[in-house]
């Protein structure tokens, strides 16, 4: 439909001063999916081929489609448009820029459920949990207690011989016990609540599907020109439903991803059209050096050859460090004095160490070993100061790195006020809920005062706060959500209080900082899932175990030994993780493993295959 041309490409870097070599230019003008490696800039390459088709777009009830995995995809997407005029053009009708998740309730699932005369309030899982939890009877808690069922999250509509049929937790058949029928009622409450899980949205958007063919047609009409983004993290349930969705042969249609760093939680299954195909390649990265790159194509799955536009660092110290029992915890330090050496002091960027487990278990291996008090899940709701000004303060040293958490913990702060007025969410049909993110954020959507919130937010954020504009906003965010003040509790919380000068901002549990050589050095502990689409200064890796320990079990990848596509489940899923966690640093590359599980004829050398070797058992 769109032909981008050479001189389109031209134009494009002029304008944003940058540089395309051929294996990104190939894949701006052609539409086969595309293996973008680790820092290879996707999101720049991905904005700047809309930008190109934005300036030639004419159709005024035909748009461009792009579809990404996460919300943070998504933004950044939006981000990169919305500093050029042209990309404007992409941010409303016809176009759509979302979630897969937005797009299906957006033109299947919901049009569906509301033709049907079903509410839909509220597509959450946590909230439908919740609420189901409420009108559990005693009975029933119990039956599904001895059955080992923590949770409500399957009781959901799903497709089974072609028919929608409610499952059960806890029941394989049908059943007319009490305890069947009271998780019968309540899911009839939380669909008269307009109460839906996730998932069963995409159960309802095969419904429609199949009640109206022609609405393949009308999207592929609608939409000519589609992409979709982070490919590799789709599940298969959602791939099967793209592929049902977008004819490839009527549209314009295009993926990027990287299947080496397609990740899953235990019960997720991933893609099979695009994670196991062979695909275009961009293996050029900006984030790390050649040494790095070195190191990580190792655990490439898909054997690509990762390289970089940076040249190899002078005298790398990339190490992996040999522990036992008595010396894991001390493995930090040793982290830390190296990054003190390599890690330039006004490198911004976060030093990470990360590892495959997070939660401790018995007999095992996991980030606790090395790290006793981790917390896995953490949240910055467990920095509880006495002052609501204290979250603002930490929330300005947050949004240099990372803005999400920034502005999660300021609703957060403003959520607390909310607690501790004894105040409720009153929404505009009259009900009343407690205060919690979930609803505050329900309430600024409903109102239509997400905008004015945020800006408020921001205020705060980017200006320097004096007590009179400290007083006037505060009051302003009050006001807007319905939060009363005259409770002497959160008068005193919201008061103002100047910031101390050379005041240590409170550290959460998941971190720890080291003095080296009159330098502080943070690391934050985190597990590898968490740090996907992150850029460390340094990153450690710690040696964890899932059935096997990890490192052990690929360490032939690891030491380049091995050029062989593995084939093991267990392999495969170690190497994609490893190789997530090895191409985060842009300076500094460290492992930590077991002395006993590494190669005898290696120990006591001070280097292999591209690595220092540091026994910090001796």
């Amino acid at each position: 439909m769109i032909e981008i041309t050479d001189d389109d490409i031209n134009q494009i870097e002029a304008e944003l001063d940058l540089t395309f070599d051929q294996s990104r230019r190939d894949a701006l003008k052609g539409y086969d999916d595309v293996q973008a490696c680790p820092g290879s800039g996707k999101t720049t390459m991905v904005a700047a081929k809309l930008l190109i088709i934005a300036k030639k777009w004419t159709h005024s009830y035909k748009g461009v489609c792009v579809l990404t995995h996460t919300n943070v995809a998504k933004n950044e997407i939006i981000s990169s448009l919305q500093k050029n005029p042209a990309g404007y053009k992409l941010l409303a009708y016809p176009h759509f820029i979302g979630t897969i998740q937005e797009f299906v309730n957006k033109y299947l699932s919901v049009p569906l459920l509301r033709s049907d005369g079903i509410a839909v309030n509220q597509i959450d899982d946590e909230a439908c949990c919740s609420t189901a939890d409420k009108f559990l009877k005693n009975g029933t808690r119990i039956y599904l207690q001895n059955r080992h069922v923590e949770s409500l999250k399957s009781l959901q509509y799903k497709i089974e011989n072609d028919e929608l049929k409610l499952n059960v937790p806890g029941f394989a058949n049908p059943s007319k016990s009490d305890s069947y029928r009271n998780l019968e009622a309540i899911k009839s409450e939380l669909v008269d609540r307009g109460l839906h899980y996730y998932q069963e949205m995409y159960v309802y958007s095969e419904v429609a599907l199949d009640n109206n063919p022609d609405l393949i047609e009308s999207i592929c009409l609608r939409f000519p020109v589609t992409f979709i983004d982070e490919m590799q993290d789709t599940q298969k349930f959602q791939d099967e439903l793209l592929n049902r969705i977008f004819d490839v042969e009527r549209i314009n249609f295009q993926r990027f991803g990287d299947p080496d760093q397609a990740i899953y939680g235990e019960s997720q299954d991933g893609n099979d059209t695009y994670n196991n195909q062979k695909l275009e390649r961009v293996v050029t990265s900006h984030r790390f050096t050649n040494d790095i790159a070195f190191l990580a194509k190792n655990l490439s799955l898909n054997r690509i050859d990762l390289s970089s536009v940076h040249a190899e660092t002078e005298g790398s110290r990339h190490t992996i460090f040999l522990v036992d029992q008595e010396t894991r915890q001390s493995v930090f330090e040793s982290f830390a004095a190296i990054c003190s050496d390599i890690v330039p002091e006004q490198c911004d960027l976060p030093i990470k160490a990360i590892g495959a487990v997070g939660k401790f278990k018995e007999n095992s291996l996991t980030i606790c070993d090395y790290f006793p008090n981790y917390e896995g899940n953490q949240t910055e709701n467990r920095f509880r100061p006495s002052k609501l000004i204290h979250y603002l303060y930490r929330a300005k040293e947050l949004a240099k790195k990372e803005n999400a958490k920034s502005y999660n913990l300021l609703i957060e702060a403003f959520v607390r006020c909310g607690q501790l007025s004894n105040g409720a969410i009153t929404y505009l049909n009259g009900k009343q809920d407690k205060f919690s993110k979930r609803s505050l954020k329900k309430l600024l959507l409903e109102r239509q005062i997400k905008t004015e919130f945020n800006s408020i937010l921001l205020s705060l954020l980017v200006n320097q706060v004096s007590e009179q504009l400290w007083s006037q906003e505060v009051s302003r965010i009050l006001d807007l959500v319905g939060i009363g003040t005259q409770d002497h509790s959160i008068s005193d919380f919201i008061e103002f209080e100047a910031p101390v000068e050379h005041e240590e901002i409170p550290v959460l549990n998941n971190e720890l900082v080291f003095d080296v050589n009159d330098r502080n050095i943070k690391i934050d502990i985190t597990t590898i899932h968490s740090v996907k689409g992150e850029t460390h200064a340094a990153t450690l890796v710690l040696e964890n175990k899932f059935h096997n320990f990890d490192a052990e079990l690929i360490l032939e990848y690891i030491l380049g030994t091995n050029v062989r596509r593995p084939t093991a489940a267990r392999k495969i899923k170690f190497m994609k993780q490893f190789y997530v966690g090895f191409t985060r640093p842009k300076h500094l590359l460290c492992l930590a493993m077991d002395k006993s599980r590494f190669p005898e004829e290696h120990i006591g050398g001070c280097q292999v295959a591209g690595w220092n070797i540091v026994d910090l058992t001796v």
